[in-house]
């Protein structure tokens, strides 16, 4: 693969108008991926960045200002591609101009522009993928764009079928622009990178990125060649793939039994988990007063929000307070080493596709709006397995299954296929639950069952706390499961 073509930074708004600024203020707010409540919030020009050869695609990262938001390095930003076109005349609104992503026509001191959302113009597209892979496109034309489209619904970020581009492994790629641009390296990056590097096939191949280069002027610009941060990713398109939820809610739906493809699940997780290790290396090990001074913290701001909890505070603090004291043994007893590793960091069905060559895990990208510093940060394996086992659930009660030992059955095939693969992988046969907490440690079986409750209570509780902020009616769910789970 040819080297990535380095794009041009300029500080503030540079090439962009204050019009354009101006009517970008009205129309950030009401898309769907802008990662914050618009009230009391400006967009403060941080970054513009250019594509070498290309004059009309611009992309503004901005930076925003307001109530509650961080400020200075720490800052939210987003990223804003744009194409902008001089015209004679206002661009009409129709479908066909709105598909391409018309955000409206401003006049400026030297002319009338139409100014378009890049994330839906073929022109910002042709731009990111030459950046990725310079040997993909011509400058003049790019045929690798034949059949692109975007896709509609995501909400966090903008993705582009590009079906008709090749590459080593077949035909057909995925262009995902970041919407929320975090400062370092981008786990959606480095993580499937790592793993196509290892010879993985459980992930989407990674082809390539758009980086953001150190401006000059900045501290550290000549003494390192990392980017400043990720704009987009490119990586294959998985074909005739279905999204793991949909697929799980499916079987649910038919009362049909999903143990099979659930165990394939768990197989391919413990795979990632391994090559995972083995790519990126261990962490250090578990310090148990503040692994579980978090889980602590999480479950105390989810009791004070939501008042249906309180019948389970106290099992709650007694499942907690049972875990603390284990994992005091058991550090004690192996000598601090009960070892973290990178992992997913938020797993569930929806991270999943399921096609013909059966299940590929991807989203590595974790929360947006946390910064890149601690959604890389090294964790337990098992809470991956967590949101996995809490995503059978959920797929049970939306699938609407009428049969009461769906979700328990698929969640039992799923810790099967992850223990019988994590016995593949080391050689030996590993208890599901242990493995999955701590490979290569030596955590005993009870105290990895126990951490599992935990987790899978920490995440119940979290999602909990979403449903009554967002989807009072589907509250149940989790709050059934917090108590089924402490009841057990």
């Amino acid at each position: 693969m040819s080297p990535a073509q380095r794009v041009h930074v300029s500080p503030g708004a540079a090439h962009l108008r204050p019009e354009v600024l101006r009517l970008l203020d009205t129309w950030l707010p009401g898309q769907r991926w802008y990662p914050v409540p618009a009230e009391g919030v400006t967009h403060e020009p941080w970054l513009t960045v250019t594509f070498p050869g290309v004059a009309d695609v611009v992309v503004a990262l901005l930076r925003l200002v307001g109530p509650g938001l961080a400020a200075g390095d720490e800052s939210l930003v987003i990223q804003v591609p744009l194409v902008l076109t001089p015209t004679a005349e206002p661009e009409a609104d129709t479908a066909e101009t709105e598909a391409a992503g018309l955000i409206g026509t401003v006049a400026t001191a030297s002319g009338m522009v139409t100014v378009h959302d890049g994330g839906a113009h073929p022109a910002a597209w042709h731009a990111y993928l030459a950046s990725a892979r310079p040997e993909a496109c011509d400058p003049e034309g790019c045929v690798e764009l034949a059949g692109a489209r975007r896709i509609s619904g995501e909400q966090s970020n903008t993705s582009v079928l590009l079906p008709a581009m090749a590459h080593d492994a077949g035909r057909g790629g995925m262009l995902k622009i970041l919407r929320t641009v975090a400062l370092g390296p981008h786990p959606d990056v480095v993580i499937p990178a790592a793993l196509t590097g290892a010879g993985w096939d459980g992930v989407p191949r990674f082809l390539g990125a758009v980086e953001l280069p150190v401006p000059e002027g900045v501290a550290g610009a000549q003494e390192s060649d990392a980017p400043l941060a990720h704009l987009a990713v490119l990586s294959e398109l998985v074909t005739d793939a279905t999204d793991g939820f949909e697929l799980a809610c499916s079987y649910a739906a038919r009362d049909e039994d999903f143990g099979e493809r659930a165990a394939e699940l768990g197989a391919v997780v413990a795979h990632l988990h391994v090559v995972l290790r083995r790519a990126l290396g261990e962490g250090p090990g578990l310090e148990p007063a503040g692994f579980m001074g978090v889980l602590r913290r999480r479950a105390a701001e989810a009791f004070a929000d939501v008042p249906d909890l309180a019948p389970q505070r106290a099992g709650v603090t007694a499942l907690f307070d049972a875990v603390s004291a284990r994992l005091a043994v058991a550090v004690e007893r192996t000598g601090g080493v009960v070892p973290l590793q990178p992992i997913h960091g938020d797993l569930h069905l929806g991270q999943a596709l399921h096609s013909s060559s059966g299940w590929k895990v991807l989203d590595f990208e974790g929360e947006p709006q946390r910064p890149v510093s601690e959604r890389v940060a090294p964790d337990l394996p098992l809470r991956d397995v967590a949101g996995m086992l809490r995503s059978l659930d959920y797929a049970a009660a939306v699938g609407q299954t009428t049969d009461p030992h769906w979700a328990a059955h698929a969640q039992v095939s799923f810790l099967e296929g992850y223990r019988q693969a994590s016995g593949d992988a080391h050689e030996g046969t590993v208890h599901a639950v242990a493995d999955a907490a701590t490979s290569g440690s030596e955590l005993d079986v009870a105290t990895a069952e126990l951490l599992l409750r935990a987790l899978v209570v920490d995440k119940a509780l979290y999602e909990v706390v979403y449903e009554f902020r967002h989807r009072p009616a589907w509250m149940h769910i989790p709050l059934a499961a917090v108590e089924r789970v402490l009841s057990s």
